[in-house]
């Protein structure tokens, strides 16, 4: 159950991030229209029909997550439906982008030797492609629209998930992107919607993240910077000293791995799951002596 339920936090982030790529995929590609520069190469990271881009590895996340779940809250489903009209309209974009580059005709190359027929297809097929062009400049639009509703809706989706663990690091390790995207006035609004005391509340959060994952030595640093701060937190002291006390055995400082384990094993607080932290903490000292029995022989 356990296994299960890390397996659909991950593909919650997963989505997220998906979502941001189609977002800056798409900007990239209306930056090079707008220059004249969007050719059906350079917009297949954005939308195939192959499974390569970031739009269709969305849409096919979104279909298993959603589309035939009881589970899925009505603004999961509402985004799955606005994901299949982007991939739906950016695959119109992608055909006549197509249609342009590689059918239009170059009038140059209408010799006089065509017959009256053949000259006639080939104005016809003038007349087609310059309809296609037409149909790019609105499809660029209307794809543009809906990418902008596509990241408005992600917010929702975030706060739907704001008791997901991964989340906090990914927003900690993803804050300039966000900012870029909503503004640093509205990533400020959506932080403090996920988190009582915004901020301080997404370290400490990112931290415990990294610690369920064992990145001692990133869960460290975060609960150091905390502390520079908020000197008197007895959580935050206990948390570094038992994440310290892990990051210095894996460096093989086990003398320095062994005060910061003493210390914190007989700290007395009141914290979620302490027993398994000082069972934890246990296992190391007991390992500990060991090793640095080991060395002192050798």
């Amino acid at each position: 159950m356990k296994e299960a339920m890390t397996n659909i936090e991950k593909k919650q982030i997963d989505l997220i991030k998906e979502s941001i790529c189609v977002y800056k995929k798409f900007t990239e590609c209306r930056v090079l229209f707008k220059e004249g520069h969007l050719y059906f190469l350079n917009i297949e990271e954005f939308i195939d029909d192959k499974g390569s881009s970031c739009l269709f590895r969305l849409k096919e996340m979104c279909h298993e997550l959603f589309r035939n779940s009881d589970e899925a809250n009505y603004k999961e489903k509402l985004y799955d439906i606005t994901v299949g009209y982007v991939f739906h309209e950016a695959m119109k974009l992608r055909e006549n982008l197509y249609q342009i580059e590689y059918y239009k005709p170059n009038s140059d190359k209408v010799s006089d030797s065509m017959t009256d027929i053949e000259k006639k297809i080939v104005r016809e097929i003038e007349m087609l492609t310059k309809k296609a062009e037409k149909r790019l400049k609105e499809e660029v639009k209307e794809v543009k629209t809906l990418t902008a509703e596509l990241i408005s809706q992600l917010k929702s989706l975030i706060k739907l998930y704001k008791n997901n663990y991964l989340l906090p690091r990914f927003i900690f390790e993803n804050e300039k992107t966000l900012v870029s995207i909503y503004g640093r006035k509205v990533f400020g609004k959506l932080l403090n919607e996920l988190y009582e005391d915004g901020r301080d509340t997404l370290l400490f959060k990112t931290a415990r993240s990294y610690l369920k994952s064992d990145f001692f030595d990133l869960a460290r640093l975060l609960f150091r910077r905390i502390l520079s701060k908020d000197k008197e937190n007895k959580t935050v002291l206990f948390l570094y000293m038992h994440t310290s006390a892990f990051h210095f055995y894996f460096k093989n400082k086990f003398s320095r791995s062994m005060i910061f384990a003493e210390h914190a094993y007989s700290m007395n607080i009141d914290i979620e799951n302490i027993n398994i932290y000082k069972d934890l903490l246990q296992d190391l000292m007991r390992d500990l002596s060991k090793e640095m029995k080991r060395t002192k022989k050798s």
